[in-house]
């Protein structure tokens, strides 16, 4: 019986063979070798599929060494002991400013990875978080489909394993601030990370997403995050006084979403599923604001130490997550903008969207706009993508949540035009102060000419008073596809030049008082700029120490923002040791922060 270890012995003597010949395959030869083996009956198909799974079982192994690697250590205890190592503040007012903003925003994206099965996945992360083999028994079983219900469902698993590490790091927090400070530490409102996700939002190049999927994935986020910060205050107390609200709310949350996850092709079914989230009910929480600030009066006013942490901690993360299981990112393309706003300019017919022209008929339109107040009738008759985007997000902070903001990032941005067509709309249905236009710089185009597209939008006033309004300016800088559109290199170095460039355009325009936020999307491997030779790498990659310096020297506050995609991505949060393992590493490597005597950049 040939084995996987006498093959790959085969294989290397094989290999020897290109000394001499080097248009010799050794990989043809081997195939070959086997082809005969079966031919003459030396090698059955069933030895066959015990290697395969032998090999696969071997590469899983890998995988999991790997991740340890990448996050080492995993040990609970020993990243408890990593964490203190981080509190270097000197006194109070130093420990608040470090430790109320987040040191890095989380986006768990799609564009799916899922080359694991789940059973594969628990099996890798089983193995890396215990330094163990993988067991063998998961090469066998069915690959589910990857649909959207499957993509969501992991995603929010492993949001749910960041905000349990996430609340481990607050409680040690907390905990070092009482002691160092048990005057003040009551004070301290800790925001170490915030989360957040596009699965189910993101309509850029995606049919299988209604607007009814989006309302329905974002009542059922809310649903299991009331329920999570329900079983997080029955341990602190299963009679206390809030549960009372909580729960009934919670329930609430759940029939709504299970009234959007049943067919609603039918109008009546759609107008029942509408009518019930829309009218009154006493169950129906749509802000955390009074929950958090009865938390944290009664832990001000708490003897009992470890109950009085407790409810500092259930507040930040109510805090940090509003009603979902984190932030939620849509997304549409640029032209679906572009078609969306030639509607509304339609005395302007042939209208060059990239023309000056056209930016003085949008500063009008913006300055002019009537807010008006959408339904789901408007959604239901709403042909355009990008305005049925906007209807969404109305009636999410009208109906579901009106404390958390949205982002509406816009794909292959390459106007400010496009930018002042999505501000346009956000004031129409009433929501700019809500959302957070996000232009994505990937095309060759944009990362061209993304320094001038800022330095105009920015020297714009209807721009500027919403950008103080929201109290920042957000940006995404797209590493994955920018390297399919001019390469990995270059693009990485257009993108650092582009951030620059942001920090220049905020001090000339006079926002140096309001914070960038700078969204680095990529992907898993270095090809997609995830850079994923350590954590250190792959933070830095993205938004170097030259980057960050810019900003720094401006006075500007910079909030850096990173993905996790699909399921390889979510792998770092695949158990709570790993997810907690994962932010304290990203603790360690502190990506807000930059040294402002580093060297300079060679490069530069």
């Amino acid at each position: 019986m040939k084995t996987v270890a006498a093959l790959t012995d085969r294989l290397q003597s094989l290999h020897r063979h290109t000394e001499e010949t080097p248009g010799f395959n050794p990989v043809f030869q081997l195939s070959l070798d086997l082809s005969r083996m079966l031919e003459a009956d030396d090698l059955s198909l069933e030895e066959c599929e015990t290697m395969i799974a032998e090999l696969e079982c071997q590469s899983l192994g890998r995988r999991a060494e790997r991740l340890r690697r990448l996050v080492a250590p995993v040990d609970i205890a020993r990243n408890g002991a990593a964490l203190g190592k981080c509190f270097t503040e000197r006194d109070f007012g130093e420990f608040r400013k470090r430790w109320e903003k987040p040191l890095l925003h989380a986006v768990f994206t799609a564009h799916p990875t899922f080359l694991l099965t789940p059973a594969q996945t628990d099996a890798v992360a089983t193995a890396a978080a215990a330094s163990d083999g993988v067991d063998p028994a998961c090469v066998t079983g069915e690959r589910p489909d990857i649909t959207l219900l499957y993509e969501h469902d992991r995603a929010m698993r492993a949001i749910g394993h960041a905000q349990e590490a996430r609340d481990d790091i607050v409680g040690t927090v907390l905990a070092h601030a009482r002691e160092k400070w048990p005057n003040d530490w009551c004070a301290l409102a800790p925001l170490p990370f915030r989360f957040a996700s596009w699965v189910g939002y993101d309509m850029d190049g995606r049919t299988d997403i209604t607007w009814s999927n989006s309302i329905g994935f974002r009542l059922s986020e809310k649903a299991e995050r009331l329920a999570r910060y329900v079983i997080s205050l029955e341990a602190i107390d299963p009679d206390h006084e809030l549960l009372r609200e909580l729960v009934p709310a919670r329930d609430y949350a759940r029939e709504r979403a299970e009234d959007f996850a049943t067919d609603l092709s039918d109008p009546a079914a759609m107008s029942g599923a509408a009518n019930r989230l829309t009218a009154s009910d006493p169950r129906k929480l749509l802000s955390l604001a009074p929950v958090i600030a009865a938390l944290e009066q009664e832990a001000a006013s708490c003897e009992d130490a470890k109950r009085a942490i407790a409810l500092k901690v259930l507040a930040a993360a109510m805090r940090a997550d509003g009603l979902g299981m984190g932030w939620i990112h849509f997304r549409v393309n640029a032209k679906q903008l572009h078609n969306a706003i030639r509607r509304r300019l339609e005395g302007e017919k042939g209208l060059d969207l990239a023309s000056k022209g056209a930016i003085v008929h949008l500063r009008n339109a913006i300055a002019g706009v009537e807010p008006l107040s959408p339904n789901f009738g408007s959604l239901a008759i709403e042909a355009s993508t990008a305005i049925r985007q906007f209807l969404a997000m109305a009636q999410i902070l009208k109906h579901v949540d009106a404390d958390a903001p949205i982002r509406m990032l816009i794909a292959e941005c390459e106007e400010p035009t496009t930018i002042l067509s999505a501000l346009y709309f956000a004031k129409l249905f009433g929501i700019a102060d809500k959302v957070d236009v996000s232009p994505l710089f990937e095309t060759e185009s944009a990362l061209e000419h993304g320094g001038r597209l800022l330095d105009e939008l920015l020297s714009e006033q209807v721009y500027r008073d919403y950008a103080r309004t929201r109290g920042r300016i957000c940006i995404q800088t797209g590493f994955s596809d920018a390297g399919r559109f001019v390469g990995q290199i270059p693009a990485s170095l257009a993108i650092e030049r582009l951030q620059g460039r942001l920090a220049d355009s905020m001090a000339a325009n006079g926002l140096t008082d309001i914070a960038a936020l700078i969204f680095d999307t990529h992907g898993e491997s270095m090809g997609r700029g995830a850079h994923p030779d350590s954590m250190s790498d792959r933070l830095t990659w993205p938004l170097s120490p030259w980057a960050k310096r810019r900003f720094m020297r401006a006075g500007i506050t910079l909030e850096p923002e990173v993905s996790f995609q699909g399921g390889d991505g979510y792998m770092f949060f695949a158990t709570p040791e790993l997810a907690l393992a994962t932010l304290a590493r990203i603790m360690e490597n502190r990506p807000s922060d930059t040294d402002p005597d580093a060297p300079t950049d060679p490069f530069y």
